[in-house]
């Protein structure tokens, strides 16, 4: 018999929901600190140069003024690095500057007024050096090198023991020998779109001796917390990270981009002697802040008849910008979309980061698999289209089923896994079923209707990746002598209600209503270290310890009742906040006779990180182009998922329409970069084209339940839906677009004129 869950699945008001709504909500930069001073950043001009002079002198007399500083000012072991150890190559302030928003001077005063006044003030004469800003720009014998650590503009592996970017498994030319079909594809995501936040990144840094605290929108505060003392050469010990309310991260406040905010807001509280809070603008958070990477991948698919996938070779460039950081472990992400997009053992895959003078490209939701599963599904859409095959049926043979082995390049020492979730064609087929694909479908290259010069097609994307459980998760339990449950957590709240999913783990383990259950503050001095809310994992791995917590929680309560009662404790059980004795029934007795207060009693839970989990969503959608305008409008959007179990069912439905950003990478949104300097020339909603809640298109979705109420490696069998949901949005478009009329568009996003330029180009071919 199923047990029925109390808490997990259940309507609850999360935890901040009317702090959020009446506006009592705490943000970083709601926080005042005693004597807080503010402090700005003056930004570079030109994309690479040397700094010859540079005269700060009346920015330094000007009243309130605390404290300028420039490289000069700045150690030798400082480094902006976002891994464990510096890459010696960038410092926060340098004297080269690698691109236009490269900051060259920080200023703190009373006021940010007064800090804007003082860098008008500082007088900087610049040596103008030859940029790079492509991938081809980069590579080439004679260019331009950025580093001298880094010949050739290659960055050289940061992260050892975790990605591998250099693999080979299975028989590749054998597969490729048997495939029925082989196509290769070279593919670009150029754009470098932004996550656009609403909250810009902002910090709050204070000195208190030789410890540092410092309050950010942060989402992984542990992660931040290892970054921050790295890049200023002190033990992380000595680091206290605190995240309030984060106004969305959407990937790319991890730790706060690529660690810049928190860095810069450290060394300028040191120089002013007092805390600082540091806040990007809006225009700095487009223009300098980061984007997501461009990447371009040359890729060799082969496939036999029955749709099988034989054989895929990638190889594949990221574009880093100034900076070499995640753009590693995002390539290494990426291999991860291979077993659900080509269920296939016979792969090659090579990929490097190359350095360029642009603004540093970061983590992002989707982080590394929406480029590379949108650039595999392009060579898959090739393959079917050579053998007339269905695409759904496709990814229905392809895509991993429970148990499966599959090869995962995050897990060097464990490199093969065994899927532990669900069939994932099951789902592909309920969706598809859902939005009607069988009937809506009619073939490769026909549109499913003609109204003038309006014509309608239908595609399917699917995306997703293979190491949701990595990385390791800590979380404490207490419970007090009251009654009530504190979770000790530093996975923060930025709107995907993950601590609400803890509260509920914990409520349904104890028995005890939601409501008695609260948490710590994201406070790496109050919680033990997690890897944090990035990756898919939240649930499966942070929710996994939060449930081994509760279970030692009541092991040692049990513990301490044989201690106190002399019942062993084998013979107890805890429900209703009440422990029952399991071979008498009627003998119930109360916390109260174990705990006097002031008293508690806690429990650990540890997560190792175990990558057998996977992720998947599929997306079909249904597109009309006019090919009078060229405008692609999305129509008909159906989404697909499994949760496995739904733990906040409100939080799940948010997160399943939050698939538009997806479509917008596609269709609308664009970074335009001055071709002169690589400046960022959208940096604002004016011109960074992106959709408000009411202009999303008509939208239904299907999300299984397929672990509910089963034995499962997942806490109640929930496993978490969020991050694949942009990820499908391009390929289905991509695929739309072409069964409506005939083209394949080939760079994101499909702008009307390039609509109209493939469309007249078709025309003239056709005459």
């Amino acid at each position: 018999m199923k047990k029925e869950l109390k808490a997990v699945g259940k309507l609850k008001n999360r935890l901040i929901a009317e702090d959020v709504v009446t506006g009592r909500a705490m943000f970083t930069d709601d926080m005042v600190l005693p004597g807080m001073a503010y402090g700005k950043v003056l930004r570079s001009p030109h994309p690479h140069a040397e700094i010859v002079r540079i005269d700060t002198e009346k920015a330094k007399a000007y009243p309130g003024v605390f404290c300028v500083q420039t490289y000069q000012d700045i150690p030798d072991n400082y480094y902006i690095t976002n891994h464990m150890t510096p890459a010696c190559h960038s410092h926060p302030l340098n004297k080269i500057v690698q691109y236009v928003g490269d900051a060259v001077a920080f200023v703190t005063a009373e006021t940010e007024a007064i800090a804007e006044a003082a860098m008008e003030l500082i007088e900087v004469e610049y040596r103008l050096l030859k940029p790079v800003f492509t991938i081809d720009e980069a590579l080439k014998e004679d260019a331009p090198q950025l580093y001298e650590e880094f010949p050739g503009n290659i960055a050289p592996p940061i992260f050892p023991g975790l990605d591998d970017l250099d693999f080979q498994v299975g028989d590749v030319e054998k597969g490729f020998a048997e495939s029925e079909v082989i196509v290769e594809v070279d593919a670009e995501i150029h754009s470098g779109h932004n996550a656009i936040p609403a909250e810009a990144p902002v910090c709050i840094a204070q000195w208190n001796g030789d410890i540092l605290t410092i309050y950010g929108s942060i989402a992984s505060v542990s992660n931040c917390q290892t970054y921050v003392a790295a890049s200023l050469d002190i033990p992380y010990e000595q680091i206290r990270m605190v995240a309030p309310c984060v106004g969305g991260s959407f990937g790319t406040k991890l730790f706060t981009g690529n660690v810049h905010p928190p860095v810069y807001a450290a060394i300028m509280a040191k120089g002013a002697r007092r805390p600082v809070k540091f806040c990007y603008t809006k225009e700095e958070h487009f223009a300098c802040h980061q984007t997501r990477m461009s990447t371009q991948a040359h890729i060799k698919l082969g496939l036999k008849k029955d749709g099988l996938a034989s054989a895929i070779t990638v190889e594949q460039y990221a574009d880093a910008g100034a900076m070499a950081g995640t753009q590693e472990n995002m390539l290494s992400v990426g291999t991860a979309s291979l077993p659900l997009l080509c269920k296939t053992d016979n792969k090659i895959y090579k990929g490097q980061v190359v350095l360029t003078n642009k603004v540093p490209s970061g983590s992002f939701r989707g982080y590394g698999y929406m480029e590379s599963s949108a650039m595999i599904n392009r060579a898959i859409m090739r393959a079917c289209i050579k053998l007339d095959l269905d695409p759904v049926e496709y990814f229905k043979k392809n895509v991993l089923r429970h148990g499966e082995r599959y090869f995962n390049a995050l897990n060097q020492k464990e490199p093969w896994q065994y899927n532990a979730s669900p069939d994932w064609n099951v789902m592909i087929e309920a969706a598809a079923e859902g939005f009607g694909w069988k009937d809506r479908f009619k073939g490769w290259g026909v549109p499913t209707s003609v109204n003038g010069s309006k014509r309608r097609g239908v595609g399917i994307g699917v995306s997703g990746h293979s190491d949701i459980g990595g990385m390791a998760s800590n979380t404490n339990v207490t419970m007090t002598s009251a009654g009530g449950v504190i979770i000790h957590t530093v996975m923060t709240e930025f709107g995907s209600g993950v601590r609400d999913v803890y509260r509920k783990i914990v409520a349904e383990e104890l028995d005890i209503p939601v409501e008695r259950v609260q948490l710590s503050l994201a406070d790496t001095s109050a919680a033990p270290l997690d890897f944090g809310s990035v990756a898919s994992r939240s649930t499966y791995a942070g929710g996994s310890s939060a449930l081994r917590a509760a279970k030692d929680l009541k092991k040692n309560l049990f513990e301490l009742a044989e201690e106190k009662l002399g019942i062993p404790a084998e013979d107890w059980d805890f429900k209703g906040g009440m422990l029952h004795r399991i071979s008498n029934p009627e003998e119930v007795h109360d916390i109260h006779e174990l705990l006097i207060y002031p008293d508690s009693i806690s429990g650990a839970g540890h997560w190792p990180g175990v990558d057998n989990a996977t992720i998947l969503h599929t997306q079909l959608v249904e597109v009309e182009v006019d090919t009078e305008t060229g405008r692609i409008e999305v129509v008909d959007h159906f989404g697909g998922s499994d949760a496995g179990t739904i733990v906040n069912p409100r939080a799940a439905y948010n997160q399943l329409t939050s698939f538009f950003p997806g479509i917008d990478v596609a269709i609308r949104e664009e970074t335009v970069w001055d071709k002169w300097d690589y400046k960022v020339l959208s940096p604002s909603l004016i011109e960074y084209k992106t959709r408000t809640f009411n202009d999303v298109p008509h939208h239904d979705h299907i999300c299984l339940e397929s672990t509910k109420g089963r034995e499962s490696d997942f806490p109640f069998g929930a496993m978490g839906i969020g991050e694949p949901l942009i990820s499908p949005s391009g390929p289905a478009i991509t695929m739309a677009v072409y069964n409506a009329i005939g083209i394949e568009l080939e760079e994101y996003p499909y702008l009307p004129a390039k609509v109209l330029a493939a469309w007249k180009a078709k025309e003239a071919e056709n005459k």
